[in-house]
């Protein structure tokens, strides 16, 4: 399996007569690799991430992770597969301001083995992930999240993505509205922490700049057919 990611023949449409539509016919990602893909506004880059996360479905074609064709899942199985295998990171990072930090990042540990002969497991990891980022405990068991920084909901949603130590983290354009300092910070803290955990990276971006922190980039523009 030297694939983290294989798409074939993808063709997917909006349910609306003349509405969007997004047809690819090839799409490799090696494993363990950092990849970027950029592409405009309204381009599908949203569109395609919510594909291979199975959070939408394609109208035909195959998307291969892991060796399991996760279209082929059902509505089920496809929620469980993400949990155990899927980090997403959201463009406005999504914490939950009403609960607290550790339970934001404790979210997608609901949704697979989070039983008590591993909570202890989950927590840990937790907080040593927490201690990697420069994040003390405390914070974390804050009684909600509305008083974090924009650094602090970053490192947060990070940890939440690598929490259930997934296979691959799709992140869709996390570093839109943060300012240059913010956006540095968070792209070292994310490539490192792939590259530790050995976690093949797909995001998904406008900003062309980002290259340099990748390994290899894609032009959403140039795979998708007319």
């Amino acid at each position: 399996m030297n694939n983290a990611l294989d798409i074939k023949n993808l063709l997917f449409k909006w349910n609306k007569k003349d509405g969007f539509s997004l047809k690819i016919k090839n799409l490799s990602i090696k494993r363990n690799k950092k990849v970027i893909m950029f592409g405009q506004s309204g381009s599908g880059k949203s569109t395609l991430l919510n594909l291979i996360s199975g959070i939408l479905s394609p109208v035909s074609g195959t998307i291969i992770i892991k060796d399991t064709i996760t279209n082929n899942l059902s509505s089920n199985k496809k929620d469980l597969f993400r949990a155990n295998n899927i980090g997403v990171i959201f463009q406005q990072f999504n914490i939950l301001d009403y609960i607290s930090p550790i339970n934001n990042i404790m979210l997608p540990c609901f949704f697979t083995n989070f039983k008590k002969k591993n909570k202890k497991f989950f927590y840990n990891r937790a907080f040593n992930l927490a201690t990697k980022l420069d994040l003390k405990r405390n914070i974390l068991l804050q009684k909600n999240s509305s008083q974090l920084s924009v650094g602090q909901k970053q490192r947060i949603a990070i940890i939440r993505a690598v929490i259930n130590k997934p296979f691959l983290i799709v992140a869709d354009e996390p570093t839109s509205a943060l300012d240059n300092k913010n956006k540095v910070n968070f792209l070292d803290l994310l490539v490192n922490i792939c590259d530790t955990e050995k976690i093949t990276l797909l995001m998904v971006s406008h900003d062309t700049s980002l290259k340099k922190y990748f390994d290899s980039y894609i032009t959403l523009e140039k795979i998708v057919q007319k």
